[in-house]
C-alpha cells in the first residue's frame, strides 16, 4: 500500500477551482483595502494578473489555455500602458475587453465543470462560486475602464470624485450591484454605465436562481439512485 503524500502538483490539479475561488475572494476583500492605504495601482494590477492566471489554470484543453495565456499577456500590457499617451481611453477599453473575454471563457468553463457530474463535491461548488466572483471582478474592471474614459459616468455622493474611480472602488461597486445591495454611495450617471449596472444585476440574480436550482436537481437525482 502506497501511503506517500500526494505531490504538490497533484494537489493543485485536484483543487484548481478552490485556488481560483480563494484568489478571487482575496482580491475582492483586499483590493479596496489596498487603495485605502495608498498601496498604489501596481498592487491591484498584480492581483488582477494573478486572478487571470488562476482563472485560466483549471482549463484542461492545452491549446485553449495557451491562447488565453497570450490574451492575459495582452491584457496586462494594455492595462499597464493605458494611463499613458493620447490613446489611453482606447487602451483602457481594449484592456477591459481582453479581461472580459478571459473571464467569460473561464466562467463558462467553471459552470460546465460544476454541472458535469451528478455527484456534487466541494470542487464543483468552488467552480460555481468562482464563476459568480469572476462576473463581479470582470464587471469591476469594465466599470473602471468606463470611468477612466468618461470621468463623470460614476459619481460618489452625487459628485465626480476628484481623484477618479480606482479599481478597488469599481470592484466594490460591481459587487454591490451584483448582489443588488444598492447602498447608493456610488451611482451610475450615464446611460452606458446604467445599462452595464442593470445588466450585471439581472445576470447576478438569474445566475444564482438557475444554478442553485440545477445543483439541487443534480443532488436530488444522485440520492434517488
Amino acid at each position: 500500500m502506497n501511503d506517500a503524500a500526494p505531490a504538490p502538483r497533484t494537489l493543485l490539479d485536484r483543487h484548481r477551482y478552490a485556488v481560483l475561488f480563494f484568489s478571487l475572494l482575496l482580491t475582492v476583500a483586499v483590493g479596496p483595502l489596498l487603495e485605502a492605504v495608498n498601496f498604489g495601482r501596481t498592487a491591484m494590477e498584480a492581483f488582477l494578473a494573478i486572478n487571470l492566471l488562476a482563472a485560466v489554470f483549471p482549463i484542461v484543453a492545452k491549446a485553449e489555455r495557451r491562447t488565453l495565456y497570450a490574451l492575459i499577456a495582452l491584457a496586462v500590457l494594455l492595462r499597464w500602458i493605458a494611463p499613458r499617451g493620447a490613446q489611453a481611453p482606447a487602451m483602457s477599453i481594449l484592456a477591459a475587453l481582453a479581461w472580459g473575454t478571459i473571464a467569460l471563457v473561464a466562467a463558462y468553463r467553471a459552470v460546465r465543470h460544476s454541472l458535469s457530474s451528478v455527484r456534487i463535491d466541494a470542487e464543483r461548488v468552488y467552480a460555481a462560486l468562482s464563476a459568480y466572483l469572476l462576473i463581479g471582478v470582470c464587471w469591476g474592471v469594465v466599470y473602471a475602464a468606463v470611468a477612466r474614459v468618461s470621468p463623470g459616468s460614476l459619481l460618489y455622493a452625487g459628485a465626480v470624485p476628484p481623484t477618479g474611480i480606482g479599481m478597488g472602488d469599481a470592484i466594490y461597486f460591481s459587487f454591490v450591484t451584483l448582489a443588488t445591495l444598492g447602498y447608493g454611495d456610488l451611482t451610475p450617471a450615464t446611460p452606458a454605465m446604467r445599462g452595464l449596472a442593470v445588466f450585471e444585476a439581472v445576470i447576478g440574480q438569474l445566475y444564482l436562481a438557475l444554478l442553485v436550482a440545477r445543483l439541487v436537481g443534480l443532488q436530488t437525482a444522485a440520492h434517488s439512485r
